[in-house]
């Protein structure tokens, strides 16, 4: 056997995503703009296994894979690559919160206004996959292939 190979975990490395993950969380106190400005960004610093967002505003959220995805906006046309969670209401059958099972490096988050702006919180779970990982050819999170 060759002591020249190192294992490490990799986008297919299923163990990677079968343990718990690590803890990140972010709670917004920053000021997310509207869609009239750059999507807010948020870097993980691992491969997420599972992402929960939270809008703890009163107007909307934007929720999206790219800059241009999360504004709505492709090389060619407008198109809504995005989903939105609703602002913070009395009615509980509202939805501002929402956990989705997804590997990401970065999401991006919007207020679904053009001059409003709205603040959230992330928790996610992390593998210990390198976000080096997705690049290139594995990644077109632009918002021109519908995912966005």
């Amino acid at each position: 056997m060759s002591s020249n190979f190192k294992y490490r975990a990799g986008l297919s490395s299923v163990g990677a995503y079968q343990v718990s993950g690590v803890p990140y969380m972010s709670g917004s106190s920053a000021v997310i703009p509207g869609t009239n400005s750059t999507a807010w960004q948020v870097s993980f610093p691992y491969i997420t296994q599972w992402v929960i967002i939270e809008n703890m505003g009163s107007n909307d959220l934007r929720v999206g894979f790219s800059n241009f995805g999360t504004r709505g906006l492709t090389d060619t046309a407008p198109v809504q690559s995005y989903f939105v969670l609703a602002g913070t209401s009395d009615d509980e059958s509202v939805l501002s919160r929402i956990r989705f099972d997804v590997r990401v490096k970065d999401i991006y988050l919007s207020c679904d206004h053009a001059t409003n702006t709205t603040t959230a919180q992330i928790t996610a779970g992390l593998t210990l996959v390198p976000t080096e990982e997705l690049t290139g050819t594995n990644s077109n999170w632009t918002g021109s292939s519908g995912v966005g």
